[in-house]
């Protein structure tokens, strides 16, 4: 029998031991998950791979929205292009209603949303059976 995890807790459990850095970058705590292996089509991310995406006009129009004090993005570079990949932090960072919000979660694969972060704030994930993806495309 399996068990039920909140979004919370399952993001805590990812991303938890990147500690607090409210306002050394960004005026929120930031954790970002850089997943290694996995592609987004795989079952981990189905009921969650579209978190995010309807706070990203939003937030690149500096539209007004009411944010939530956490955000969560998984895999945001699907729905974006890549000049606003590059735009995403510094919109969000610097928001209107920026002041609400306390902390941002970002799951990705993208080197340019990856890129805005120093490296305490990243976590590399992986996870048993990953193994499987190292050799794919190797011959």
């Amino acid at each position: 029998m399996g068990s039920i995890t909140s979004q919370r807790s399952m993001f805590d459990e990812m991303l938890g031991d990147v500690a607090p850095n409210k306002g050394d970058i960004f005026p929120f705590n930031v954790r970002v998950g850089v997943v290694k292996y996995r592609p987004p089509r795989h079952d981990f991310f189905e009921f969650i791979q579209y978190m995010g995406k309807l706070d990203i006009d939003p937030i690149l129009y500096h539209e007004k929205f009411d944010p939530a004090s956490f955000l969560t993005f998984v895999f945001p570079e699907a729905h974006m292009s890549v000049h606003e990949e590059q735009m995403f932090t510094y919109k969000l960072s610097n928001h209107p209603e920026v002041d609400q919000i306390e902390n941002v979660d970002i799951i990705t694969k993208s080197p340019m949303i990856v890129g805005s972060f120093r490296s305490e704030m990243i976590r590399i994930l992986t996870w048993t059976g990953d193994e499987k993806y190292e050799n794919v495309g190797k011959d």
